[in-house]
């Protein structure tokens, strides 16, 4: 029996409401310029409900979305990209986690993310009920999801994990260590260095590496660079694959595309296999690419 996982990540929903002068007294005047002018163009939603019904044709399918969901992080925001999710998805099917964009500036959970909640999995929280990290099982595959979704200065996009959640992050992954899982985490940002000193990319990735290379991890996806990336961690003996999606709004020379991950165990020892899901633009249909020349055991 196989799981396939799809890959969502960057949607950059748009802004259906303009926000009020007063909103928009602090960073989010270079981020609502910046979509007024450009990003209203390039991210698109009509992209996304291709990419959603073509996930929703299959079964038993679990999709994970890595973060920017909206781009300035209004309530109204996060309320319209609920109702969106709820069109599409069921409850058990999706995983959410925030991007740096979900974070624009210092905002209450209670009027950004907890709109998305129901994609957390809140029996895993901490005790102070903070929503990340979270655990789920599906099928024996054990999926992570992390925040590295902070408020940065204006033109910046880092993030940063907290000390206690990736500590939270250590007692989840040592109480199922021995389980046998196939175990994904997921981040909105690259745990390999990006921009120039890292100022656009993971603030404290080598704590979190110092942390996730003790146990037995499988797959690391991320999202953040709006292209597909893939680049590899070292994890005892083996090369585990951490894997970026591309915007999923966002059409690049006619075409948009989402990855899928097939996951199956065979003889005690778990198997996966890479695909890209591509639209073109010229025939108005998905096709299936397969990205992994052969089979990873992992």
């Amino acid at each position: 029996m196989s799981q396939i996982i799809c890959h969502i990540s960057d949607l950059h929903l748009p802004i259906e409401k303009k926000p009020t002068l007063l909103q928009l007294f602090n960073k989010r005047i270079f981020g609502f310029l910046n979509h007024t002018s450009k990003r209203k163009n390039i991210f698109k939603l009509e992209n996304l409900d291709l990419i959603f019904n073509d996930i929703n044709k299959s079964n038993d399918i679990h999709t994970v979305l890595t973060g920017d969901i909206v781009n300035l992080s209004l309530e109204d925001e996060f309320s319209s990209a609920s109702q969106l999710l709820d069109h599409h998805f069921k409850e058990k099917a999706l995983s959410v986690i925030p991007g740096n964009h979900d974070a624009y500036i210092k905002v209450d959970y209670k009027r950004s993310m907890s709109y998305l909640e129901k994609y957390f999995n809140k029996q895993n929280n901490s005790i102070d009920q903070e929503p990340f990290p979270y655990l789920k099982v599906i099928n024996d595959i054990a999926i992570i999801g992390l925040s590295s979704a902070i408020n940065s200065p204006p033109l910046m996009c880092w993030g940063k994990m907290s000390s206690k959640q990736i500590n939270t992050l250590e007692n989840i992954l040592k109480s199922i260590n021995g389980n046998n899982y196939f175990t994904i985490i997921l981040i909105h940002h690259p745990v390999h260095k990006y921009g120039f000193m890292n100022l656009k990319g993971l603030l404290n990735r080598k704590q979190l590496l110092e942390t996730i290379t003790k146990y037995n991890i499988n797959l690391v996806l991320h999202g953040h660079l709006h292209r597909e990336v893939y680049n590899f961690i070292k994890i005892k003996d083996k090369f585990v694959p951490c894997i970026g999606a591309p915007s999923s709004s966002k059409m690049l020379n006619e075409k948009i595309s989402y990855l899928q991950y097939k996951i199956w165990k065979k003889d005690d020892k778990w198997n996966f296999s890479v695909y890209r899901r591509l639209y073109d633009n010229s025939d108005k249909k998905f096709k299936t690419q397969d990205i992994t020349k052969s089979t990873i055991n992992v």
